[in-house]
């Protein structure tokens, strides 16, 4: 389906993204994938072999033909967004080592995508969840296992693939624990003294023996833990407790930012806990917090009849 000397391009590539331009594991790995779907589609649009001159050949209509191709496959405008991103950087690395210009890829825009707000728990959910995750095996120390890992999560906002880097020497570390966040963005996050009891009393049952330097957190086998296991973990959990269905990892890291709000924390220290580029992303929150205002009052006041809608909240 595609020539060597792609295959090998592709190659440089992935170790320029590494090298050159810090992009993480889980980052790579997603502009691989999307640019392999990408030739793919070229390989069965065309029906031909996919070599470097065809690559450099591609039209608008084809590009156009591969995003549809996309939109009709369910795939998300936020996914295709990434996949074209994803093609962009390649073609971008062909005119930089290659002198490969097609300027087709740059004149199509990237799909638009759809403003959704975050999907926090309740506080009674959440509670709930940390209480409950550790009744779902019958092994105590991956009881253990779930109950710290996702309330490290929930306490300090980490995304999973954080989470599931924490080590042994992590563990030393008396007040902050030193992350490596998206974009090798470094930041320090404190340590919450009930979550590090959690881990020790966890670290104590472990029947594994780990380094210092590797991940705590592992799998039945002592392999290390996988998202898409802890994740499985948490399906689990909403069914048996009748859960919300957005209940993920990731849900609790947006319940540590909408619960801070709640109760008064600023956005500039939240934008710096969740390690959030930009302010934009962290200001989403307080949608999430209006609507939670709103709600209070639908619930609370005597004169709950009269919507929010018509007599919106200026709090001064």
């Amino acid at each position: 389906m595609v020539s060597s000397e792609i295959t090998s391009i592709v190659k440089e590539w992935q170790s320029y993204l590494e090298l050159q331009k810090n992009y993480s594991k889980n980052t790579r790995e997603a502009y691989l994938n999307d640019v392999k779907a990408y030739f793919a589609f070229i390989s069965n649009y065309s029906e031909e072999f996919v070599s470097l001159k065809s690559i450099s050949l591609v039209d608008i209509r084809l590009i156009r033909s591969w995003l549809s191709d996309r939109r009709f496959s369910d795939y998300k405008a936020s996914s295709s967004a990434r996949a074209l991103s994803s093609v962009k950087s390649f073609y971008k690395y062909l005119e930089k080592t290659r002198d490969i210009v097609c300027h087709s890829i740059y004149t199509v825009s990237s799909p638009k995508k759809a403003k959704t707000l975050p999907k926090a728990l309740s506080k009674e959910d959440t509670l709930l969840s940390l209480d409950k995750v550790a009744s779902l095996s019958e092994t105590r120390w991956i009881d253990l296992r779930n109950r710290s890992l996702l309330t490290l999560i929930y306490a300090s906002g980490l995304r999973i693939s954080e989470t599931l880097s924490i080590t042994k020497k992590h563990i030393n570390e008396p007040a902050y624990i030193k992350i490596i966040g998206k974009g090798n963005k470094e930041r320090l996050v404190p340590w919450i003294d009930n979550v590090k009891k959690l881990i020790l009393e966890y670290l104590k049952e472990l029947p594994y023996n780990i380094c210092e330097n590797e991940p705590i957190f592992r799998s039945k086998t002592g392999k290390v833990l996988h998202r898409c296991n802890f994740n499985s973990e948490l399906v689990k959990l909403r069914r048996i407790y009748g859960l919300p269905e957005h209940l993920s990892s990731h849900s609790f890291r947006h319940s540590f930012a909408t619960h801070l709000l709640e109760n008064g924390a600023d956005l500039r220290s939240i934008q710096e806990l969740l390690c959030h580029k930009s302010l934009s992303t962290t200001q989403k929150y307080t949608k999430v917090n209006l609507s939670h205002l709103e709600s209070v009052y639908n619930k609370s006041h005597p004169e709950s009849k009269l919507s929010l809608d018509n007599k919106p909240l200026n709090p001064k």
